[in-house]
């Protein structure tokens, strides 16, 4: 499969964390990922997904539905 290529934007979020003071809204790391490459990866649209944090990476893993 082709390696796909993105970047990590600077995103605000509309909440607060409860340990964190409230001074405007926080910047926070995000990717968007879509494509049509998704579904032919095996992630159908409404696929529940796993994520697997590691240092350096991160694993999408399509669950089982259950």
């Amino acid at each position: 499969m082709k390696i796909r290529h993105m970047k990590v934007r600077k995103g605000f979020r509309d909440y607060y964390l409860k340990n964190q003071s409230h001074s405007g809204y926080p910047t926070t790391p995000y990717v968007l990922l879509k494509g049509t490459w998704f579904e032919k990866a095996g992630f159908a649209i409404d696929t529940s997904v796993s994520v697997y944090v590691q240092p350096n990476r991160l694993v999408l893993t399509p669950r089982d539905p259950t």
